[in-house]
């Protein structure tokens, strides 16, 4: 192949150089007098250009492996701009065909794909495996042609991408659903717990690990676990332990509550924490705090 030509819509001089950019690192790699390229943005059309001439000074199979390496290269850049420029459109697309979502809700489920696609440090994996996809599709498209239309090519011819950006967007929805659930959930009790009249002046609430708890009264005396039912009524699904707990806790209605944690991020600890508000008192080392854990790992290397 000695000549070839791809073509873009863009929506602004913005969007045009950002292609450019991306070509230029094609250029840039290769040997000098080997390539001829040109740009070429046209704004009253909202496309964009760039042509390549091969000029190989190497003849017969040398000349064709020249070849075939500058449209590997190209193939590559091309695939990284759809990946890292063209994908948010493309995820946008699905949601806006699949769902009825409103504008911050899209917003949201966006964040989550971001994620989930790893585009975020670290997570270079994920992007270099939708990155193969495109180069494979790419290359097998411009085999013997001399001109592309990306448009086209990235809505017709990135079925197997196409396909891994959906399930990530119904893995994102789905999530966004669970969060929202999650969050009219905790809504809901705080409504509760703030008008709800205080039965218990003070307990301890001692935090083993994960969501496993042990409520203890004034008197450091421990007080069981209810069945949870406020919390299944309420929520009208399966219980998990932290909502035993969250339940217990409703049940009492503690005026206070003392909460001893080593793991004050760990989200049972959010979750109280966030459902009774100003009545939570957190507590990271104290006498309790250290007789408790002791007698913790004693019983743990018993068992």
């Amino acid at each position: 192949m000695d000549f070839f030509t791809i073509s873009t819509n863009v929506e602004s001089a913005v969007s045009a150089n950002q292609f450019a950019d991306y070509l230029k690192r094609l250029t840039k790699s290769l040997h000098k007098g080997s390539v001829k390229s040109d740009f070429v943005y046209m704004p009253k059309h909202s496309r964009a250009e760039w042509s390549i001439s091969l000029r190989p000074k190497k003849k017969g199979a040398q000349a064709e492996e020249h070849s075939k390496k500058i449209m590997d290269e190209l193939a590559r850049v091309i695939a990284e701009y759809v990946v890292d420029v063209r994908e948010p459109g493309i995820v946008r697309k699905i949601l806006t065909k699949d769902y009825e979502l409103d504008e911050s809700e899209k917003q949201a489920v966006e964040a989550i794909c971001h994620r989930f696609l790893g585009m975020e440090e670290g997570q270079a994996e994920a992007r270099k495996a939708r990155v193969m996809l495109v180069w494979t599709a790419f290359r097998e498209m411009i085999e013997g042609q001399s001109s592309l239309d990306l448009d086209g090519f990235v809505t017709f011819r990135l079925q197997d991408y196409g396909m891994k950006l959906r399930e990530m967007v119904d893995y994102a929805v789905e999530e966004f659903l669970l969060d929202k659930q999650y969050e009219d959930f905790i809504g809901l009790l705080q409504y509760f717990v703030y008008f709800q009249e205080p039965l218990t002046p003070f307990i301890h609430v001692m935090h083993k690990r994960g969501s496993e708890f042990v409520i203890l009264n004034e008197g450091l005396k421990q007080i069981e676990a209810s069945s949870g039912d406020v919390v299944m009524r309420m929520a009208d699904q399966e219980l998990l332990m932290e909502d035993v707990i969250v339940s217990t806790l409703i049940s009492l209605s503690p005026e206070r509550i003392l909460l001893h944690t080593r793991d004050p991020e760990a989200l049972a600890i959010t979750t109280i924490r966030r459902i009774f508000g100003d009545r939570v008192q957190l507590c990271l080392r104290c006498p309790q705090c250290k007789d408790f854990h002791q007698g913790t790992r004693q019983r743990d290397q018993v068992t």
